[in-house]
């Protein structure tokens, strides 16, 4: 309850407007009761964010090559039936550029984790010969996850008539032999 309240808050108002006091009354408890579990904002923000990612770690596990490239388009649905999800993440992402900011760390971390696995797919999608000749796989993937974060703000601001999902798919067709 108190993650769901939290989660709510954020992806409405972001983290640095966001107050414990309006988590706890969407939670139904007092600040001290939420602070008794979370002790600060910071520690209850990184518990919403852990979540959204175990899902997404969940949508990739035990992929390789092209199948894990296809893992991403997963997520990326998900992403595209929950926009509260997906306002979350472009709120606080924006906020957390900031290097003093609680997320900061943690966006640093999770760009850094999410190259390395994209990277690791289209690299693996080449060694199976299911890359097409002269595409970078480190670049692919920095392209990639560009396309999703651009592609998730114009959603928001419900900008083009094509889904995420479906200009991703097409990115990828262009990138790889065998499609996912």
């Amino acid at each position: 309850m108190i993650l769901a309240s939290a989660f709510e808050v954020f992806s409405k108002n972001g983290y640095l407007n966001s107050s414990m006091a309006e988590i706890a009354r969407g939670a139904e408890m007092t600040v001290p009761g939420i602070t008794n579990h979370f002790p600060t904002k910071a520690q209850l923000l990184e518990e919403v964010l852990k979540e959204r990612d175990l899902d997404a770690n969940n949508h990739l596990l035990g992929r390789h090559g092209a199948d894990l490239l296809r893992g991403v388009l997963n997520i990326v649905s998900r992403d595209e039936a929950e926009d509260n999800l997906t306002q979350l993440f472009a709120i606080l992402s924006a906020e957390a550029s900031v290097a003093d900011h609680p997320a900061h760390q943690y966006f640093t971390q999770r760009y850094e984790v999410v190259l390395e696995n994209v990277t690791r797919g289209f690299a693996e999608a080449a060694k199976e010969g299911q890359l097409r000749t002269g595409v970078d796989p480190e670049a692919a993937a920095q392209f990639l996850i560009a396309l999703s974060d651009g592609l998730q703000l114009q959603r928001l601001y419900r900008v083009g008539k094509h889904s995420q999902t479906e200009l991703m798919r097409t990115f990828l067709d262009n990138q790889l032999i065998d499609a996912p």
